[in-house]
């Protein structure tokens, strides 16, 4: 009995030395949960606006983990000062003004997703060559494939300038993110191009056709919003984020291109024996209750074993996020399954986000040089902080997103570096570098015509 008792007490010991060392290295991160505010209680003549601008400071500081000291304090100067401006805005235009607030932190994922914002009835896209409509409610037909030129007046160039205080992060990003924003009149009155937020008017123009303009009235109700994944507006066969019904200029596309192809779900493979490689898309990293996320990934590298693929194409343009673990087996599979003269092009964009950017930044740990970067950079810096939980303040419920703990896909997660997420240090993504070395990017007509730059820039390089 007595050695029982001893080796139960060594036992308790190690499992409490075991748990010691995995809160020093920053299990807590895994248990971490929303930290108060509780909503404030209604004080006689203090306004619904400055009652929520308090919960608003008060719940970031509680729970964001991004910022700096002199960006939190930069934070809580701004949100003390909004506090007594507040009950001059509207709704919308506070909303935005967190985002101003939480842009002072630097971090693309520290934001409001969906700052529920009134919204005109169309869809924006940005290629390479101009900002086009790519969606239009019913009555707005006509508007299906306009350039736009002009919002109230002012270049869309200009305007995105303009953004930087309100969109944190990479220029590619913040691009993304204005296609959202734009068609919102509260977007444009907190820019200082208008003081209207009933309408947007909109400058544009279309082939053969001398360039017009055209006032056009929000939506009743705000719709649905997603900061991470609104690029689904330019998808074909899109319905999502309440645009049932709408028109998709997408759908005219006779010959899709691969990155179009087996929508709406995310993910496709397709073997292309003329290149010897294997295409693999994501546009998220989550499984679905049609697929499993693991099972197609293992299923795209057993073709690669079995078909002896010299090449693989890793399609993340629009790989927003989810749970980068589920792709854990995925990248050191690849790279011991294409051999050592073969090439994992990896195609990115400003929609290559979070746990994408995590998948990119694998792939290129385990492939080193192998590993080529086609397209546009992706949406985020590698040294990011995310892993964060969702914020709803009532009561007009603009919705926040708040980090708790950091990625550094540049150098990798040291262990006792607390504030790097735990399960980084167990699954290493230090990429050192993702530059793009074979720059693509489509126009409008080439998304008409059924083409794609980065593939055909990725075929050209495997020919010669």
């Amino acid at each position: 009995m007595r050695w029982l008792r001893i080796s139960v007490l060594a036992l308790l010991a190690a499992a409490a030395l075991a748990a010691a060392c995995l809160f020093l290295i920053g299990a807590g991160q895994l248990v971490r949960t929303s930290r108060g505010p509780e909503l404030p209680i209604p004080v006689k003549g203090v306004s619904p606006h400055r009652t929520q601008v308090v919960l608003f400071r008060d719940t970031v500081l509680s729970n964001e983990r991004s910022g700096t000291r002199a960006q939190m304090n930069a934070f809580d100067a701004f949100t003390r000062e909004l506090y007594w401006r507040s009950d001059a805005l509207s709704g919308e235009r506070l909303a935005l003004e967190y985002s101003r607030a939480l842009a002072l932190l630097g971090n693309a994922h520290s934001t409001v997703i969906d700052p529920k914002l009134k919204r005109v009835p169309l869809r924006l896209h940005w290629f390479s060559d101009g900002l086009y409509v790519v969606k239009a409610a019913p009555g707005l037909e006509t508007m299906l494939g306009a350039k736009i030129v002009g919002l109230e007046g002012r270049d869309p160039g200009d305007l995105l300038r303009l953004l930087e205080p309100y969109v944190p992060g990479l220029e590619g990003w913040r691009r993304y993110r204005s296609e959202a924003l734009f068609t919102a009149p509260a977007t444009m009155r907190a820019l200082g191009a208008s003081t209207d937020e009933t309408t947007l008017l909109l400058e544009y123009e279309k082939p053969g056709q001398a360039r017009s303009s055209l006032a056009i009235a929000v939506q009743a109700k705000p719709p649905p919003g997603d900061a991470f994944r609104e690029f689904r507006h330019l998808l074909p066969g899109d319905e999502s984020f309440g645009t049932k019904g709408w028109l998709r200029v997408g759908d005219a596309i006779a010959n899709k291109p691969l990155y179009l192809r087996d929508l709406p779900g995310p993910f496709a493979r397709a073997w292309l024996p003329g290149l010897r490689a294997e295409y693999i898309r994501l546009d998220a990293s989550n499984s679905t209750a049609q697929v499993d996320l693991p099972s197609f990934l293992d299923a795209a590298v057993d073709e690669v074993e079995a078909k002896a693929a010299r090449h693989a194409i890793v399609d993340l343009r629009f790989d927003w996020g989810g749970d980068y673990l589920l792709a854990r087996r995925f990248a050191p599979r690849l790279a011991s399954a294409i051999p050592r003269d073969g090439r994992i092009f990896v195609i990115t964009g400003p929609n290559t986000f979070s746990a994408g950017l995590i998948l990119a930044a694998r792939l290129k740990h385990f492939a080193g040089s192998r590993v080529v970067v086609v397209g546009e950079p992706a949406g985020d810096r590698l040294e990011f902080w995310a892993e964060g939980l969702d914020v709803e303040l009532p009561p007009n419920d603009p919705e926040l997103y708040l980090s708790t703990a950091k990625h550094d896909l540049a150098r990798g997660c040291r262990w006792l570096d607390r504030d790097c997420f735990i399960l980084d240090k167990f699954f290493p993504a230090s990429a050192g570098r993702l530059d793009v070395a074979i720059p693509a990017s489509n126009s409008f007509a080439d998304f008409m015509a059924g083409r794609d730059a980065p593939m055909e820039r990725i075929s050209a390089s495997i020919s010669r």
